[in-house]
């Protein structure tokens, strides 16, 4: 999988939970300050990324992803060797 077609999961993820248009999410978005993602909804969005990406994804990588180039980041590197 490319870095892309992650960063598009990504944001449509993101959006879906945030009831957003994915077109207004960039990998530069804050997830709190700019997106408004609390910590319920940041769960969330994990547990989706977990099951779209067959991955897990640890607390502290969570907690650690202030943007979504964070996120997009970390899924990438753990899909790299796969």
């Amino acid at each position: 999988m490319i870095y892309s077609e992650i960063e598009t999961i990504v944001k449509e993820i993101l959006a879906k939970q945030l009831t957003m248009d994915a077109g207004r999410i960039t990998l530069e978005s804050k997830l709190v300050e700019d997106l408004g993602l609390d910590s319920f909804g940041s769960v969330e969005v994990a547990f989706e990324l977990e099951e779209k990406f067959e991955l897990k994804i640890p607390d502290a990588a969570l907690y650690e992803a202030r943007t979504v180039k964070n996120i997009v980041d970390y899924i990438a590197s753990q899909k790299e060797g796969k």
